[in-house]
């Protein structure tokens, strides 16, 4: 329960804090939200729920590009120690009819399996199409910010 009173407090944060979001930006920043939060949580089913079946992106390990998501590889990376504590910031949302683009930061640790931890800050950017009533990534990017 408290995790969605934390997800509740950031939509409202990313809402007010800066800019308004425009009405039609503010479905897709909830479900980017809501994305972060099932992958901080652990939540495996929501957090797959939130990708396109054809999705694919770089994530904070460096690594080749990743192509598709599936539920049962996102369990093995949670069972051989994938940890996330990540918060966004300076989420910008742009609508397209029913496609999106988001960008912004995250800040945090992330912990690889086999033990390699990460704590920085990163870029992150999204683009999302509306799908089954939920904004869906099909193309994601997190990459360090140089130091």
């Amino acid at each position: 329960m408290r995790s969605r009173s934390v997800l509740f407090g950031f939509c409202l944060f990313a809402l007010f804090a800066r800019s308004p979001l425009g009405a039609q930006e503010t479905p897709v920043s909830i479900d980017v939200f809501a994305t972060l939060e099932a992958l901080v949580e652990g939540e495996v089913d929501t957090f797959v729920d939130f990708f396109h079946e054809d999705v694919r992106g770089f994530f904070v390990d460096r690594t080749a590009m990743v192509e598709g998501m599936s539920a049962l590889a996102f369990r093995a990376l949670l069972l051989t120690g994938l940890r996330t504590d990540l918060v966004a910031s300076n989420l910008d949302v742009n609508r397209y009819g029913n496609t999106a683009v988001s960008a912004g930061y995250l800040t945090g640790t992330v912990r690889l399996p086999g033990g390699a931890t990460r704590t920085g800050t990163w870029k992150y950017s999204d683009t999302r199409v509306l799908e089954d009533g939920l904004w869906k990534i099909v193309q994601y990017h997190i990459s360090p910010i140089a130091e």
